[in-house]
């Protein structure tokens, strides 16, 4: 119990009470169960103008928070050109601190001064008039939160004539990287800290892991200077042209890999509408709860709360407590080591460790080389470790497989340092191929076989043939020595190890049986621990039916 000496109860004013709840609330809000997932929320600069200038529009948003769960909101101060007013962050800041919500500050740097001359929205940070705008919108920031995310779009592609006398020598990779890092450093962080010594500063990472190298992110630096570092699960559609058919592994798969980058660093997910329908933006908190967010963050008030994506919002509210549940069984993530190290080019393999993933391989996703395990994958993006063969030499000889995707099979090919009874390139037609090599074995797999999991514009997906059919069941069978698969299930239906437990998802727009088979006893009666949309486990103890996007938890 909170006890104050009389001489100070006396002179209690009403402020200083409620900054005292305040304290409390913040207090047993941080100090949520293990397992437990929070849900914050942003309102975009332009929200903070058109929602939160009134009463009567912070009363709307804390009735939009309360419905879905929010604990936590992002007030922003800047986005596309347009700087929020500083006595409408004000009022806003305090009305929800009041209400018992957390209250951060965001900014997203589109629209600061001079445009990239790339392909996108991002800034010229070589140009000394954004990078003074920028430190000035960061010390504003800092002065009125202490905490700030920074949102998508703190990158650059800028090749413009000032960028190439600047960069000299230098590729435009090692530029931007070299950039980047300086103005974090003397244009956020160190103004933002000499307002603010509390000020926290948060970085998000986009959803693009396969070229951050070409828009100048760093994770492994850039984690190590940011305070947090943020992690972006934005899916879409997978059967649109527009949005690139992104595979809903995506989510988990880049949320578990920044995991490993940022350690204790990282903090949540956070996904938006776009590109989505009711049904698709579920798969959405699914996944990115299925990763471990601790805090799922929803982009954003003013379009949630919108006509066009109201459903959206509206189903989520319909099915958190569920999620909730969910998030209950979740830790322990196991799967077959995945190796992609930072800033590494995935040459014609891009986001094909997306594609493995849904084709019920479990994947545990690493930016360090994975010493010591009995089994990993390896596509192009491993040959961004310049020492890759050595280490792979060490996995092999200590009797480890590696399970090789066909491209990086093709650039290691003749590698006098990897002795193989044959070419490491597969046959015309081959799909799979297995070769002894230094005491280990090299599973060689064509890239035909995660592209089965692509979804065109018609949602229409590729139908095994018979001897796609034969290679995908040969390649689980392998896999199966190292986790748990499913023999039987289609591509699209993935698979979560969770320690003694496993979470299957079915994407897929069709009914699904399947079972399971690997480590743990999966062969053995199973026991149903959770399921979601109709999923459930069959009389028999062994038979998974699940319904299109359900989830089921065994052990």
């Amino acid at each position: 119990m909170l006890t104050l000496p009389d001489q100070k109860r006396s002179t209690l004013n009403s402020s200083s009470f409620i900054l005292v709840l305040f304290f409390i609330a913040t207090v047993l809000l941080s100090a949520r169960p293990a397992g437990a997932v929070a849900w914050s929320t942003l309102f975009t600069a332009q929200d903070v103008r058109d929602h939160l200038a009134s009463e009567q529009g912070r009363q709307e948003a804390l009735a939009f928070c309360r419905k879905m769960g929010v604990t936590k909101v992002y007030l922003e101060t800047f986005r596309s050109g347009y700087q929020a007013d500083e006595a409408t962050l004000k009022a806003a800041r305090d009305f929800f601190r009041q209400a018992g919500l957390e209250v951060s500050g965001c900014v997203t740097t589109v629209g600061v001064h001079k445009p990239t001359a790339g392909q996108f929205v991002w800034a010229c940070f070589t140009n000394r008039q954004t990078q003074e705008r920028l430190e000035a919108i960061f010390r504003f920031t800092a002065a009125l939160f202490d905490e700030i995310m920074i949102d998508d779009f703190f990158c650059t592609d800028c090749q413009c004539s000032e960028c190439a006398a600047a960069r000299g020598s230098l590729s435009w990779d090692q530029y931007h990287e070299k950039l980047m890092l300086q103005v974090s450093r003397d244009r956020v962080l160190g103004p933002a800290h000499a307002v603010n010594p509390r000020a926290k500063v948060i970085i998000k990472f986009p959803q693009w892991y396969d070229h951050f190298q070409d828009r100048g992110y760093v994770p492994d630096k850039e984690a190590a200077i940011f305070d947090r570092i943020w992690v972006g699960t934005e899916l879409r559609d997978p059967a649109s042209n527009e949005w690139g058919h992104k595979q809903q592994y995506e989510a988990y798969f880049i949320y578990r890999w920044l995991t490993d980058v940022g350690g204790a660093k990282t903090g949540g997910g956070w996904f938006d509408p776009y590109g989505t329908t009711p049904t698709l933006y579920l798969d959405q908190p699914l996944t990115t709860i299925l990763g471990g967010a601790p805090e799922v963050f929803l982009f954003h008030y003013g379009e949630l709360n919108s006509a066009e994506f109201r459903a959206q919002a509206e189903a989520l509210a319909s099915r958190r407590a569920q999620y909730e549940k969910l998030a209950t069984f979740v830790s322990d993530w196991s799967g077959v080591a995945t190796y992609k190290p930072v800033s590494s080019d995935p040459g014609e393999e891009d986001y094909i460790l997306d594609e493995i993933g849904m084709l019920g391989i479990p994947e545990a996703p690493t930016a360090h080389f994975p010493e010591g395990v009995r089994a990993a994958i390896f596509t192009t993006q491993a040959l961004g470790d310049g020492e890759l063969v050595p280490k792979l030499l060490r996995l092999l000889a200590a009797g480890g497989t590696a399970f090789i995707s066909q491209p990086l099979a093709h650039r290691l090919n003749g590698d006098p340092r990897l002795a193989v009874p044959a070419p490491l390139d597969l046959d015309k037609d081959q799909y799979l191929k297995t070769l002894e090599a230094g005491g280990g074995k090299l599973v060689v797999f064509s890239d035909a076989l995660p592209h089965t999991t692509h979804v065109d514009s018609q949602n229409r997906v590729e139908q095994l043939t018979p001897e796609l059919r034969s290679a995908l069941e040969e390649l689980r069978r392998k896999v199966s020595e190292f986790t748990v698969t499913s023999p039987d299930a289609p591509p699209r239906v993935a698979i979560y190890p969770l320690g003694g437990r496993v979470a299957v998802v079915n994407y897929t727009e069709l009914p699904v049986d399947c079972h399971l088979v690997g480590l743990a006893g999966m062969a053995h009666r199973l026991t149903q621990l959770y399921a979601l949309d109709g999923a459930r486990l069959g009389p028999d103890g062994l038979m998974l039916r699940l319904p299109p996007h359900a989830v089921i938890i065994v052990e």
